[in-house]
């Protein structure tokens, strides 16, 4: 008999709008009540984007094959027990009008999810067991382990790993502790920190598959005589991207592409199969033969396979023993729309590899802002073709339609989130997560037109960059050369030009946010230049008050006229009147 069921155990943390406090749902509870939600609230936000995957999983294939009145579509054929879709469907035999678009057109005016969703879950009640002899949850069972994995020389069956590996707010080794831990094991007894509760322990799982890194030794079995790349987790290597709305239904909605046309141009639409709809081995299977061809797979892919103890009770310490599996193809898998991209030149060691995208994660040391060419999928990065994410693109479809025009004055969140690993590639352990977003106006952010928001925003930002570097950035060298500071050594200028983008970071988010479409835009890039001017003055000027002896005196460099701080300084202010004479002349 299965062993906590999660369409019935409370496992999923929300925020409540009402009352602004955190709860635990239970995943028909999410989708019952998804307006009356706020947002996610587990631990972590890497942790929330795997949840919301999941949740998204579930919607892809339910309206993928029913509409909004909970009907099958009339040219799909439909399992009357399971609701599985029996065949993939010929784009020729689609009406003329997009239906799949048409039924998030009717979701979304509806503002709740209709009872199809909770007759599809109970229809899979047995694959959604935690603990179960045949369909564990994102798991193998103990004996199908011992057929995937060899025996290793400790008589395992997989690598055992413990709960404080798998909870990345920990993502402790056996070799080293983890400082400033949040469970700090007073009794040290090495045992609390791998106690979990079963709620926990489900958020975890599900983490820990798109999120695992490469410490772990034991592989499974090849299934056939192919090369196997193994994966630290798909997620991982994301730039990952989602919008957010005004609740969980609306950042639900948001994110699910439904639509016949917003996909790759296949001649059949690929049947939406998550991991819950196969078995474990059958799951296991899909990785070795690159059978992960449709959204929900992807949602619900695992990076493991995993066996737990059956008889682990709540709140005790957990441990368990996984295996790695094949990665997921990176190379232009533009199935997945929630990560940046970035241009790969030809790789000389893999000749599969030449002028292609790949997933691009976040950089931890920059906000996102300051990419704002790559979040939209415009112009170059490093002179290369910038392509935009799945999500953006969904979302201009979505806000093209007659009857969302209404979604104009929407305030949009663009929402990142990545995870930042140690560095070393055999463990690539996750030590802290990158997540940032930025909001603005819907008619701004879908005006991608030629001299439009978008081009205009982009440039600015670019502008941006240009004018700290041709003004704070030479004043600061200058600094360091008077200071006696080696040549090789940036320390000193990369400080203080991560301080200024500091010092203006929340300057130009609230300036973002505050743009409307209807607002001229000569005068709101005029208002940004004056801010970014005055910004850059203060930095200049409170690096000049805090000058020292040393740097009064003076250098006298070999071929070239003495320099201090007073004549440094009086640079700086020379180039910053260049640089924004355009203001001095009436903005033109």
């Amino acid at each position: 008999m299965g062993r906590y069921n999660l369409l019935d155990e409370k496992w999923i943390m929300v925020l409540r709008e009402d009352t602004g406090q955190t709860e635990k749902v239970s995943l028909k509870e999410v989708f019952a009540h998804a307006g009356d939600y706020y947002d996610l609230a587990g631990e972590m936000k890497t942790q929330d984007f795997a949840v919301l995957r999941v949740l998204l999983a579930v919607l892809q294939t339910v309206f993928s094959r029913f509409d909004s009145e909970g009907i099958p579509y009339d040219f799909l054929e439909i399992n009357e027990n399971t609701f599985q879709q029996l065949e993939p469907v010929d784009r020729d035999d689609l009406p003329d009008e997009d239906p799949y678009f048409e039924t998030w057109l009717n979701l979304w005016e509806k503002g709740k999810f209709p009872e199809i969703v909770q007759n599809y879950l109970e229809a899979w009640r047995d694959h959604f067991y935690l603990f179960d002899d045949k369909y564990p949850f994102y798991q193998v069972t103990p004996e199908e382990m011992k057929e995937l994995v060899e025996k290793n020389s400790k008589g395992e069956y997989g690598t055992l790993i413990y709960g404080k590996n798998i909870n990345r707010t920990i993502s402790e080794s056996g070799n080293k502790i983890t400082l400033f831990s949040p469970i700090i094991d007073a009794t040290k007894t090495k045992g609390i920190k791998n106690n979990l509760k079963n709620d926990q322990l489900v958020r975890w799982l599900i983490m820990y598959q798109g999120y695992s890194g490469t410490a772990d030794k034991a592989k499974v079995r090849k299934r056939e005589a192919t090369e196997a790349t193994y994966s630290k987790g798909w997620l991982y290597d994301l730039g990952g991207i989602y919008l957010k709305g005004h609740n969980l239904f609306e950042t639900l909605m948001l994110n699910c592409i439904l639509s016949s046309d917003i996909d790759l141009k296949l001649d059949k639409m690929k049947v939406q199969i998550p991991s819950w709809e196969r078995s474990p081995l059958e799951n296991i299977d899909i990785y070795f033969r690159n059978m992960v061809d449709n959204r929900a797979s992807l949602y619900t892919n695992w990076s493991r396979a995993i066996s737990f103890d059956k008889d682990f009770q709540d709140g005790m310490q957990f441990h368990c023993f996984v295996a790695k599996l094949p990665e997921i193809n990176h190379i232009e898998n533009f199935m997945e729309p929630m990560t940046c991209w970035k241009w790969m030149e030809e790789n000389k060691n893999k000749k599969n590899i030449k002028h292609k995208y790949i997933p691009r994660r976040h950089n931890p040391n920059e906000a996102v802002w300051r990419h704002f060419n790559v979040l939209m999928g415009i112009g170059e990065e490093e002179n290369k073709p910038c392509r935009q994410p799945g999500i953006i693109s969904w979302y201009d479809s979505i806000c093209e339609n007659s009857s969302m025009r209404k979604l104009q004055r929407f305030k949009m969140a663009i929402c990142t989130v990545s995870m930042r690993d140690d560095g070393n590639s055999n463990s690539w352990v996750p030590v802290d997560e990158i997540i940032d977003e930025i909001q603005m106006e819907t008619a701004v952010l879908i005006d991608n037109n030629k001299n439009g928001w978008v081009e205009l925003i982009n440039t600015l930002v670019d502008n941006t960059r240009s004018r700290i570097e041709k003004t704070l950035v030479p004043f600061v060298r200058q600094i360091s050369t008077i200071r006696g500071y080696d040549n090789k050594d940036y320390h000193f200028v990369e400080q203080e030009r991560e301080r200024l983008y500091l010092e203006i970071d929340q300057s130009f988010r609230d300036w973002l946010y505050e743009i409307k479409g209807t607002d001229s835009m000569n005068d709101k890039a005029l208002e940004w230049y004056r801010l970014l001017k005055e910004a850059i003055q203060n930095r200049g000027t409170e690096l000049f008050r805090n000058t020292s002896f040393k740097d009064l005196k003076g250098i006298q460099q070999k071929d070239k006229e003495f320099t201090n701080i007073a004549t440094a300084y009086n640079k700086f202010k020379r180039n910053i009147a260049v640089q924004f004479k355009f203001l001095q002349e009436g903005g033109k």
